[in-house]
């Protein structure tokens, strides 16, 4: 995607948000429209340096606020930091993994809302508003170096 394209998305996003579009939430929404992956608060202020002075508060509220118009999803981990990634129907709802590890997070192909309905309509009568499904454990990387360590201390 090209630097005017991701650009005018981030203004039409904003303007279908009703979200005044400042030069911060422009920058912002940008590098969240170019990520590849879902990205934390460290990484997008450190994206952010030399684009634009914005300081780590507004960054959450930027965040926060573009959660709450629907534009992002916040995805939460067991090592405490959330992520987050753009909400479209282009990046449906899908489940993540994340590394204990080393904090690697991973977007896995998406469970159909359909099937994870059925799943919970089978035993109980609930009405299911949003579903979010993160797994943890350790990633291939983690988990053959610490196969590699465990074989050294053995020898």
């Amino acid at each position: 995607m090209s630097v005017n394209s991701t650009h005018k998305d981030a203004l039409f996003k904003l303007q279908h948000a009703g979200i005044s579009n400042t030069s911060r939430r422009l920058a912002v929404l940008s590098i969240l429209l170019k990520a590849k992956k879902p990205l934390n608060v460290s990484t997008i202020r450190r994206l952010l340096e030399g684009k634009c002075n914005i300081d780590k508060v507004t960054v959450y509220r930027t965040l926060s606020l573009f959660r709450k118009r629907g534009i992002i999803r916040e995805i939460a981990t067991t090592s405490g930091a959330n992520y987050f990634e753009i909400a479209s129907q282009e990046n449906s709802l899908h489940p993540h993994f994340s590394c204990r590890n080393c904090g690697e997070i991973t977007c896995l192909d998406p469970l159909s809302f359909t099937h994870a309905a059925k799943l919970i309509f089978s035993k109980h009568d609930y009405s299911i508003d949003h579903i979010e499904i993160n797994i943890s454990g350790l990633c291939t990387c983690c988990r053959n170096s610490s196969k590699k360590s465990f074989y050294k201390q053995e020898e």
